[in-house]
């Protein structure tokens, strides 16, 4: 299992990369190029109401003086880096693989719960092998993700996908997660993407983007994942977008109230 630690500035990746019993391996520059989805990526065909209305406990108030937020984040960064995400991993029948730490700009994520634009906040990334009846963690797999239903459940949730594949939502830890397990033959590349949502959504729809993961590829079995502080209640919808040709398409989706 390795560990790798990065800083992500707007303009560009700068990556420090770690690897467990070796230090450092090696420094490069990179740029996290998703290209465009095909169709709407923003602002979906919204249920309407019910949107966050404020922030939880032990995190600043939106619009807070900016050496509270600096602040926050960095308890929150140094959290990340002392948790145990192997032992994470496990409790949801998977074998860690990697796990990265970044640390970026995201004025999306930063929009939504009124912090300044620049903050530098992290995310987490995941590499898994998740196999058995125990991996998708006691989470519910939905088998039919087109399901008219009156609201979005709460708590975690999993859908199938065309890919074919498996991707769920759910929180831990403070945390929100989005994962997709592949299960077909050869290889992908694609992204995750969280929305946020109404919580009273009667579907998957694309709403205002709360987090992007950066473009990765997939071979069959393994199981990648996001994941970033959850700052308010709310409804969140996650989609794996799968690069084509000529652009990036929705190949499936799962959502929830967190």
């Amino acid at each position: 299992m390795r560990t790798r630690t990065s800083r992500t500035v707007a303009a560009g990746v700068g990556a420090t990369v770690l690897a467990l019993g070796t230090g450092l391996v090696g420094t490069a520059p990179a740029t996290a190029d998703i290209g465009e989805p095909i169709g709407t990526i923003g602002e979906g065909s919204s249920d309407g109401g019910n949107l966050p209305a404020g922030n939880l406990p032990g995190v600043p108030e939106p619009g807070s003086p900016e050496p509270e937020w600096v602040a926050w984040a960095a308890a929150e960064r140094a959290e990340a880096e002392a948790t145990d995400w192997k032992a994470d991993s496990a409790a949801r029948g998977c074998e860690l693989v990697e796990v990265s730490i970044t640390d970026e700009v995201d004025p999306a994520y930063n929009e939504a719960m009124g912090a300044p634009a620049d903050l530098a906040t992290h995310r987490v990334e995941m590499v898994e092998t998740c196999e058995g009846p125990t991996a998708s963690g006691g989470m519910t797999l939905e088998t039919d993700d087109t399901a008219s239903t009156t609201a979005i459940g709460s708590g975690s949730d999993c859908d199938g996908t065309k890919g074919p594949g498996t991707i769920c939502l759910y929180k831990s830890s403070g945390r929100i997660y989005s994962s997709w397990q592949y299960r077909g033959s050869g290889s992908v590349s694609g992204f995750l993407r969280i929305y946020q949502i109404s919580t009273s959504a009667s579907s998957c729809y694309r709403g205002s983007t709360w987090l992007t993961g950066p473009s990765r590829t997939w071979s069959s079995g393994m199981t990648r994942s996001i994941s970033k502080t959850r700052t308010t209640y709310s409804g969140y919808s996650a989609h794996i977008w799968k690069k084509v040709w000529h652009g990036h398409t929705d190949w499936g989706s799962t959502c929830s109230k967190l």
